[in-house]
């Protein structure tokens, strides 16, 4: 014998409109969660910018056996500007886990797509997975391609909380958000995101074989930091021209979402490349590689809302296929 539940208990209802609209807690969390990750990697530049990478020497511990610095640690300020950003990992990670409860509690009632909650996921095991580099980072006595990596694992993450926040935010209702995507826009858009995230690494190589290694021990990248600042700005050069050229598809498209992605793009990154002249013309303040530091991470989240802003629809209908 069987029992047919009611429609309303069965499953979660549907809704055609976004999920912040019934939901505005979970995009709150969201933000909060992307928040989070910008503002970690904000401070592992001030432990970075002041030579505390050593600050504490050990991991997972801080020094011996203790968790916390001790009163033995030279300079103890240094310890604990790198004992804040570890504890940082933690506030990071409960935004995360702020995330999947919200969804939790927004599928009783709401029919939540599979790719938003898979997606949720990434966050949490991401900064799991970035403490293990960040132990590696400090075991390696900061070596340039440890912290490189540990850079890019952030943008990764910071990435994918860009796209979460635009899956609860945008209205699935709207047609600019989810119409069709011509094959030409998209793909351009897709090669602004690809070059801006090479861009950020080349700018790590640049940091690599500069002057802030996060300690004065920390091996560097044994190559001229002249030429490496060519290839960055050459990355950026060519990013701010394909950005131009994918803006005039956007617009002669008819895709103004796409197209005002574009244009936020091209601010931060005509400002990012500014601060990248001037710091290195005065050789490289700690200041201003802090507003620069700032400004890449501005620079990629830009990017990312281009690449959103032009697959969304394929987005959308992975998650209702799921």
């Amino acid at each position: 014998m069987t029992t047919t539940l009611p429609a309303s208990a069965a499953s979660p209802a549907s809704s055609a409109g976004p999920l912040s609209a019934a939901h505005p807690r979970l995009l709150t969390a969201a933000r909060v969660a992307l928040a989070a990750n910008v503002g970690i990697v904000l401070t592992g530049g001030l432990v970075r910018i002041t030579g505390s990478g050593l600050g504490c020497p050990d991991w997972p511990r801080c020094d011996g056996d203790s968790f916390v610095p001790t009163a033995g640690i030279s300079e103890s300020w240094h310890a604990a500007i790198e004992f804040g950003n570890r504890l940082l990992t933690f506030a990071v990670l409960a935004t995360a886990i702020g995330v999947l409860w919200e969804l939790r509690r927004a599928a009783r009632t709401t029919r939540v797509p599979r790719v938003v909650t898979r997606l949720a996921w990434v966050p949490p095991v991401g900064v799991l997975v970035q403490a293990l580099i960040g132990g590696v980072t400090v075991l390696t006595g900061l070596h340039w391609w440890t912290v490189s990596v540990h850079f890019m694992a952030s943008m990764i993450l910071i990435g994918v909380a860009v796209v979460l926040v635009d899956l609860v935010r945008t209205d699935a209702g709207d047609p600019a958000a989810v119409a069709p995507s011509p094959r030409g826009p998209a793909r351009a858009a897709t090669a602004v995101t690809g070059v801006a995230f090479v861009v950020l690494l080349l700018g790590t190589f640049v940091t690599a074989a500069g002057p802030h290694g996060g300690d004065a021990t920390a091996p560097r990248l044994a190559v001229d930091l002249r030429l490496l600042a060519i290839a960055h700005a050459d990355g950026v050069w060519l990013l701010l021209g394909l950005s131009v050229a994918t803006l005039l598809v956007a617009r002669h498209a008819e895709r103004p979402r796409l197209a005002r992605a574009l244009a936020v793009l091209l601010g931060v990154s005509v400002a990012q490349g500014g601060v990248g002249y001037l710091q290195y013309a005065l050789g490289i303040p700690e200041g201003l590689v802090s507003l620069h530091l700032l400004g890449a991470t501005l620079v990629w989240v830009a990017a990312m809302r281009v690449l959103v802003a032009a697959r969304r629809p394929l987005v959308d209908r992975l998650g209702a296929a799921a």
